[in-house]
């Protein structure tokens, strides 16, 4: 299988008109730090705390945040035990997280049936993991339009900004009906919008039965996960996570949408470092796996040559991955 195979011209996206982001500076206990903003359907703004710039998340016309070198602080997280390098690139937003966002929920005309599908699921109250889901904005978003979202990763990411962004779009409005109505599955969730949302820590390398509920592994309707396998060293063990969530929700048949940006030089050409998209398919094909492109977007990303900075042209694109 190749990427001829799976690639079809026709699911390329434009962007989508009525989606906006944006960034701002705040100084929170005298560290600035960067607030990601982006529209929902209905107009109302979610905003995400990150620690860095997001990473090619931001059209060219939209507002960018800017950190002078004087003012950088230095992730005061970068040396917790559990995170690795990896797990560093969290703590911003990047282009996979995008385009996943305006696929799954804003509908283009162009879009094939089987994501008009997927949409209309989304915003039906459907059961959701996100793997590696770094400051929380595909999660979160997916549950503000009506879906019931547990939102994983390491600990550290957890702990330190997807529990606080999950607060900062909750808001104080909620009344103790809402509260009654969260799922239980979602054990401490709250709501946001039309859906709920919850958190909890997940590591890729450690058995999914000692680390989720059963009731949190079971009956999943989507697993989503957003530019989280880069590295080669990744790919590996998000498969196998996805793989151990497929065995307990069998019963539902849950299918995984994994947003991927492409960063080799060139397709066909292995990377020592980097994840490609022939990568990917060989390890889904391996498995016995079916992969699906839903959609795609041409982008230009910034690259190193020698001495000098220069654009070169690439892809991002929405995988559908699943067993059945």
């Amino acid at each position: 299988m190749k990427n001829s195979d799976v690639i079809d011209v026709t699911r390329n996206r434009p962007s989508t008109k009525g989606f906006k982001c944006s960034e701002k500076v705040e100084i929170v206990d005298g560290m600035p730090t960067v607030v990601f903003q982006c529209n929902l359907p209905s107009g109302k703004v979610l905003e995400f705390s990150c620690r860095e710039p997001s990473c090619g998340a931001l059209e060219q016309e939209e507002e960018a945040a800017v950190i002078p070198d004087e003012d950088y602080v230095v992730n005061p997280d970068f040396f917790n035990d559990d995170l690795t390098m990896a797990g560093v690139t969290g703590f911003k937003v990047w282009t996979g997280t995008r385009l996943l966002v305006e696929t799954l929920v804003w509908p283009h005309e162009n879009d094939c049936d089987r994501l008009v599908e997927i949409q209309k699921c989304i915003k039906n109250s459907s059961r959701i993991v996100e793997l590696g889901a770094g400051v929380g904005v595909v999660g979160t978003y997916l549950a503000a339009v009506g879906s019931q979202v547990m939102i994983t990763d390491l600990p550290t990411l957890v702990e330190t900004v997807i529990e606080e962004n999950i607060q900062r779009n909750h808001g104080e409005s909620s009344s103790s009906s809402e509260e009654d109505d969260i799922p239980t599955w979602l054990t401490t969730g709250v709501k946001i919008g039309e859906g709920f949302v919850d958190a909890t820590p997940l590591n890729w390398i450690i058995p999914l039965e000692d680390q989720l509920q059963k009731d949190q592994r079971t009956n999943l309707d989507f697993i989503v996960a957003s530019d989280v396998v880069f590295l080669k060293q990744m790919l590996e063990s998000l498969l196998n996570t996805a793989a151990a969530l497929f065995e307990s929700s069998k019963a539902t048949q849950p299918t995984f949408i994994l947003s991927f940006q492409r960063r080799d030089s060139k397709d066909g050409e292995e990377s020592d470092s980097f994840t490609t998209v022939d990568g990917i398919l060989q390890a889904v094909q391996e498995r016995g796996w079916k992969l699906e492109c839903l959609a795609f977007r041409h982008i230009m990303v910034e690259k190193e040559r020698g001495e000098k900075i220069v654009k070169e042209p690439s892809e991002v694109f929405v995988f559908e991955i699943n067993p059945w």
